[in-house]
């Protein structure tokens, strides 16, 4: 009797193993293929791999699943809307070039536009070029966004520019290793609360970092070099900020403005036009810089 359920229970197991081989399927998208066919056919869980080439598509993933580039394909959004947008949690974007969002500021056009619920997503070693916006980040929490290369629309004005990371009433999210230069602000974080900073590049632009109204966040062993400001922190409380580098800056290397309850240390600041820019400050530990 035990060996007839032991073998029940391991074809029930198999059964289910192999359901799950079914159901997560990997679809190949070529050159000329409809991707945005692709992706609305694909089933919650599916891997997408896009081959190298160049893709014309405004693309709405609205199902978790996996979107991966094969040989850097490019996915172009002709210089309207959103290139990616996303409104499912789990989803993975890595190894693409994703270019040419619109350049409307009320909407907020964006490379990848990752929408309210779309929590736990991946944006990966990818390139976002020429979009108003790199990432657009809204109420969705827990994302992870490392090792991408984010440029703006150099040519506008600061002003005309959107922001390299925008993450805007979010919580969780962690922002490893990228590079972002020529937009508005590289890193702008408002309203979004235990977040960790770590291992990014953030350069020629108005601020390396501008946060507003935020909370329980980690910035750690970051640079800001060549932009008017390196970091700004405005309007918020409990933040860390240690083992950083900000040089070259032409205003501050480090704003502290109506800030409470944070630590500062060991952080070198050189080379700017001024140091620190420090005002309605009060319990902090300002140490080792």
């Amino acid at each position: 009797m035990t060996g007839v359920l032991l073998r029940t229970a391991c074809a029930v197991l198999l059964g289910w193993w192999g359901a799950g081989i079914a159901w997560a399927a990997t679809v190949s998208v070529q050159p000329g293929q409809d991707l945005a066919a692709a992706v609305k056919a694909a089933a919650p869980g599916d891997v997408i791999e896009v081959a190298r080439g160049m893709y014309h598509v405004n693309l709405l993933i609205d199902k978790p699943l996996t979107l991966r580039g094969i040989d850097r394909p490019t996915l172009s959004g002709g210089n309207q809307g959103d290139t990616i947008r996303v409104t499912a949690p789990d989803v993975v974007i890595e190894g693409l070039i994703v270019r040419d969002s619109g350049d409307s500021l009320k909407d907020q056009n964006a490379g990848i536009y990752l929408y309210p619920g779309a929590h736990r997503a991946v944006v990966r070693r990818c390139d976002l070029t020429y979009n108003l916006f790199g990432l657009w980040i809204e109420k969705a929490d827990d994302v992870l966004i490392e090792e991408n290369l984010i440029t703006g629309k150099r040519e506008y004005a600061s002003s005309q520019r959107g922001n390299g990371i925008q993450l805007y009433n979010t919580k969780g999210a962690r922002i490893y290793r990228n590079n972002i230069s020529f937009v508005r602000d590289a890193l702008y974080v408002d309203v979004s609360h235990h977040a960790v900073f770590k291992g990014n590049k953030l350069h020629r632009s108005r601020y390396g970092t501008h946060y507003m109204n935020s909370y329980y966040n980690l910035w750690e062993d970051n640079d800001t070099f060549y932009n008017r400001g390196g970091l700004a922190l405005m309007e918020v409380r409990e933040q860390v900020v240690r083992n950083n580098r900000a040089w070259g800056n032409s205003d501050h290397g480090i704003m502290l403005r109506t800030l409470q309850d944070a630590v500062i240390e060991n952080n070198i600041v050189a080379g700017n036009n001024r140091g620190f820019f420090i005002y309605d400050v009060e319990y902090i530990k300002l140490n080792g810089n």
